[in-house]
């Protein structure tokens, strides 16, 4: 699925100055915050468009301080499941609280008006730096995998599970260089949600876990580290570790297929990196780390975890399996 960022290109300099755009030029979005929101929020510019949502860059008159409003598309304005979306991003986020994770200010509907207004992050996404620059350094890898455990680990205790980490929903802010989790739009909150028909089925196809591409409705947080898996895998490589023409065929890779190994894709990857990403990936959720707090705890150790090779031979075995299931089940 398609997000949208709320930052902008780090050679950019942050102004506070707000430009006046003639009414005939605006879009539909920006009209209806002009409108709706005008007497609080003065709109400097548009920073992006995704598949449900517009970002706009605005200055907050009475706080002087600049925030992200992200506003439901005019196209998909009209349909209860999109406002529905919109509502429960605002909410999930809302009851989060945490350096590595994008605050929401406040939500409102205004007719076919939706928007959140969140906070402003001077930066650029995971994915375009990555894009530009390639792999992250040795020490940055590591850092920003822990980090972002730390995060999870903390929103998967308050009954967030994400289930759409990829690199254009981690933000980089400039100056700190901290990643931060934003688009909790598909979130599952299991405290309010444990019988919901569709909780296995969004999300992004090369980030999914095993369990979410099969379709799976009871995901808890160990579905979120494997995407986490695949994000660390992708931010030491420089690529995916499964890629696939359709959603069908990226699913069967990710529920049977054997993956490169990191290491052997990045020699030079520290041992525990490779480690701690390649237990993220195993394909029953048993076999990952139990949550976020022990993977952090382990890159910050710098130590494997005892009885690692067996996790590792049990995660091949268990792959060839599946895999040999899966051929049967075709044949």
């Amino acid at each position: 699925m398609s997000s949208q960022t709320i930052s902008v290109d780090p050679t950019e300099r942050q102004s506070e100055r707000t430009h006046e755009t003639p009414v005939a030029a605006m879009s539909w979005e920006q009209r209806q915050v002009a409108a709706h929101l005008g007497d609080k929020f003065q709109v400097v510019r548009e920073l992006g468009r995704g598949a449900m949502g517009a970002v706009f860059l605005a200055r907050d008159i009475a706080l002087h301080r600049l925030v992200a409003i992200k506003v439901l598309r005019h196209e998909m304005t009209g349909h209860p499941d999109n406002h529905e979306r919109f509502r429960r991003e605002a909410r999930m986020t809302a009851r989060l609280s945490h350096p590595n994770i994008i605050p929401v200010h406040t939500f409102g509907e205004i007719g076919d008006f939706v928007f959140i207004v969140m906070k402003y992050v001077h930066g650029e996404s995971l994915a375009t730096r990555l894009r530009r620059e390639g792999a992250l350094s040795n020490s940055e890898c590591p850092r920003f995998l822990m980090e972002l455990a730390v995060a999870l680990d903390y929103a998967h205790r308050e009954g967030v599970v994400h289930r759409d980490l990829k690199a254009e929903n981690i933000l980089i802010e400039r100056g700190t260089n901290r990643p931060m989790l934003t688009d909790f739009g598909v979130a599952l909150l299991r405290s309010l949600d444990p019988g919901r028909d569709d909780a296995g089925q969004y999300g992004t196809p090369h980030y999914m876990s095993p369990e979410q591409a099969a379709g799976e409705q009871d995901l808890d947080g160990r579905s979120d580290l494997y995407s986490l898996g695949v994000l660390g895998y992708y931010m030491a490589a420089a690529k995916l570790p499964f890629q696939g023409p359709t959603f069908e065929a990226l699913a069967a890779r990710h529920i049977a297929a054997d993956h490169e190994p990191v290491r052997e894709v990045v020699r030079t990857l520290d041992s525990d990196v490779a480690a701690a990403i390649e237990i993220c990936l195993i394909k029953e959720r048993e076999g990952r780390w139990r949550n976020g707090k022990a993977l952090a705890e382990f890159l910050s150790a710098g130590r494997q975890p005892k009885g690692l090779a067996k996790v590792v031979r049990r995660f091949a075995a268990s792959a060839a399996a599946l895999a040999l299931a899966a051929l049967g089940l075709a044949g």
